[in-house]
Order: structure tokens, then sequence, then C-alpha cells
């Protein structure tokens, strides 16, 4: 019967072992999120830095042509709103495919 507990709570500490949690993610996704912050957060370096690289690139097409630029910036936001409604169902995963449920308040 102990073995059986310590398997679980040894199954529990390698589930939770990325130390990310879901709601710092929402949080840093709802301020940051076309700088790709929270992207950053969990260790997703290529995506992140691409987000924040579309959101300069959507500025600088702003400030020549008002639709062309409108129109990049409802692109990156449809991609972290897609971000944070899957962060919000609690199904994002980190850089390794691990979610980042983490602890409910």
């Amino acid at each position: 019967m102990e073995e059986n507990n310590i398997e679980n709570n040894d199954e529990q500490i390698q589930e939770n072992e990325n130390g990310k949690n879901w709601l710092t993610a929402l949080i840093l996704c709802w301020f940051l999120g076309f700088l790709g912050v929270h992207r950053l957060y969990v260790g997703k370096l290529g995506s992140g830095f691409l987000i924040a690289y579309l959101t300069i690139v959507a500025a600088c097409i702003l400030s020549m042509d008002l639709y062309l630029g409108l129109i990049a910036f409802v692109l990156v936001g449809a991609f972290v709103t897609n971000d944070f409604l899957i962060i919000l169902a609690k199904k994002f995963k980190d850089c390794y495919g691990n979610e980042i449920a983490g602890e409910d308040f």
C-alpha cells in the first residue's frame, strides 16, 4: 500500500516538475501577450520572440499604412487570443510538451 503512495507521489512530482503556473501564464498573456512574454515564460523562445518581432513589424507597418498595420495587428492579436483561450482551458504546454496546469487557487 505504501509503495503505491510513493509511486503516486513520484508521478505528481514529475508532473509538476516544470514549475510553471497556468495563472501566471494567463496574466502574462493578458498584459504582455503582444510581446510574447507568456511564451517566453514557458520556454517557447522561438515563438515568443517571433510574436514580439511581428508586433514590432506591425507597428512599423502601421506608421506607414493604417489599413495594412491594422491587419497586421489583428493577425498578431488572433494568435495571442488563441494562446489566451488555450491557457484559460489549462491545455497550454511548455517547451517540453508538459501541460502547465499548476495549482488552483
